[in-house]
């Protein structure tokens, strides 16, 4: 009997030893596997590979906190570098950051929370809910309906997209002053400039309308209001609305600019709260990121349930990508949920998919991070072959030999588009210029591509078959969308 519990031990431990090898061998794939952004790779070409401290180097980035999410739970989470270059201090898992954007999408979790429990609803017109503000109608909304939804998924034709935040010395605004654009408000007045429920303008003036929603129904006290709704039952300890951030917290990220100077006072204040005001960990993120996806998919005790988390994750405007507080992105049959972020001295990001458990959250403070985001997320998407994030197109290129090069050079006209399109040799190869020179790329005799549309063919052809070219073609598949008539 003995024996053969040492047996099960043993075994355990073997499997505990090689999933914490594995797991670890992922964070060190993660790390070292990071290339510059492209959506192009040419077959058989060397593409060069980096490593996460040279590239915050290179980008001027303090630091960097990063979880990711793996069937369904929080496989891993790491801070690089630091929170405060004057004192030295290190960021880690628990270093706080300014959320900025992804704020939208933790505030929409907590709206969807509160209609689930009929204390707003979505489709009733919010001018029925402003009582201590008066929504600025004009030609554009006199006599239209605007809805939550509507502000949720910026299709509600808003102005003003972001804010710029305010030095803690400033005098901070109200909120009336900030929706009126009244100093000492540093922005522009939240006003209707599109028709509500036409098109997809983003603006963060809209979610701050949600806020003075709550305001006047619900509570004047935001941050306790999420807490209440969402942070706590989420268990995100470490996440908070409150603006500015509590004296008491000293474990957050110091914000900086380009240079790696840091922003007077550490960081700006951002009143607004609801489009931009959650500071949070990499990891508390994850847990809304999971919360949503387990309402999505239906699972017991989760926070919404599954109709209210479809809602959330469904565009309001039919082939447009604005969910409620998030973007779709699908691509290649894949679905994920996502948002990024910028305030000033930060940039944000996250990937989450529909199904399978699978996301991806990266804080950085610094304004140069979001180059620094997409090749984190693009390592990630290669180690853990995740479809959908990073696709890039592959291509092979062939040498076209100069007694063809010659024959493509010259001016082509187009009628449908009217354009004129010229083609040069230029080193070796051929160069287009229709709006901006563009270098073209061979992929087989007479077929070329450019970077800026790498699924459109560029065609030469002899319409006569006697071996002069005097067409060009761009064609979509089987498609052609431009042909020129080449000038004699």
């Amino acid at each position: 009997m003995i024996q053969k519990k040492s047996s099960i031990l043993l075994v355990f431990y073997l499997l505990m030893v090689g999933f914490i090898f594995c797991q670890e061998n992922k964070v060190t794939s993660v790390e070292n596997n990071l290339t510059e952004s492209r959506n192009i790779i040419f077959e058989d070409s060397v593409v060069p590979k980096y490593n996460l401290p040279d590239r915050m180097k290179f980008y001027k980035i303090p630091s960097v906190s990063i979880a990711i999410i793996n069937d369904g739970k929080v496989e891993w989470a790491k801070a690089y570098g630091y929170a405060d270059m004057e004192t030295k201090r290190l960021a880690n898992s628990a270093t706080l950051y300014q959320a900025a954007s992804l704020s939208k999408s933790v505030n929409a979790l907590g709206i969807m929370k509160l209609v689930q429990d009929g204390r707003l609803s979505l489709d009733k017109d919010i001018r029925t809910y402003l009582i201590s503000w008066t929504f600025p109608d004009n030609e554009f909304s006199t006599g239209k309906i605007i809805t939550i939804k509507n502000l949720l998924s910026h299709t509600a034709g808003l102005s003003t997209s972001g804010f710029f935040g305010y030095s803690k010395t400033d005098t901070i605004p109200t909120i009336n002053q900030i929706l009126n654009g009244q100093g000492p408000a540093t922005n522009e007045a939240v006003k209707p400039i599109l028709i509500p429920g036409t098109a997809v303008k983003y603006s963060g003036g809209g979610t701050t309308i949600i806020r003075k929603i709550l305001d006047d129904n619900i509570s004047t006290n935001y941050d306790s209001l999420m807490q209440e709704v969402i942070l706590k039952p989420l268990k995100m300890t470490n996440s908070t609305f409150s603006q500015p951030l509590n004296d008491a917290v000293k474990n957050y990220a110091c914000a900086y600019d380009k240079e790696m100077h840091v922003l007077p006072g550490n960081y700006r204040v951002h009143p607004e709260q609801a489009p931009d005001g959650l500071w949070t960990t990499a990891t508390d993120f994850a847990k809304f990121i999971i919360a949503v996806q387990q309402s999505f998919n239906g699972n017991k005790n989760a926070i919404l349930k599954q109709n209210e988390a479809t809602e959330m994750l469904t565009p309001v405007i039919k082939n447009s990508d604005a969910a409620l507080g998030t973007f779709i992105r699908n691509q290649n049959d894949e679905k994920y949920f996502t948002h990024i972020g910028a305030n000033y001295g930060y940039r944000s990001a996250y990937y989450a998919s529909f199904t399978g458990g699978k996301g991806i959250v990266i804080f950085t403070n610094s304004d140069n991070g979001q180059a620094l985001i997409d090749e984190i997320t693009n390592s990630v998407a290669i180690v853990y072959k995740w479809k959908g994030i990073y696709d890039p197109v592959v291509k092979k290129l062939v040498s076209v030999p100069d007694s063809l090069i010659n024959k493509y050079v010259g001016d082509y006209y187009s009628e449908d588009p009217q354009m004129k399109i010229s083609i040069i040799k230029k080193n070796d190869g051929l160069e287009l210029t229709a709006r901006k020179p563009e270098k073209m790329f061979a992929t087989g005799p007479g077929t070329f591509f450019l970077v800026s549309s790498p699924d459109d063919n560029c065609v030469f052809l002899s319409s006569k078959n006697n071996g002069i070219i005097d067409t060009f073609e761009v064609m979509q598949g089987t498609k052609v969308i431009v042909k020129a008539i080449k000038k004699q």
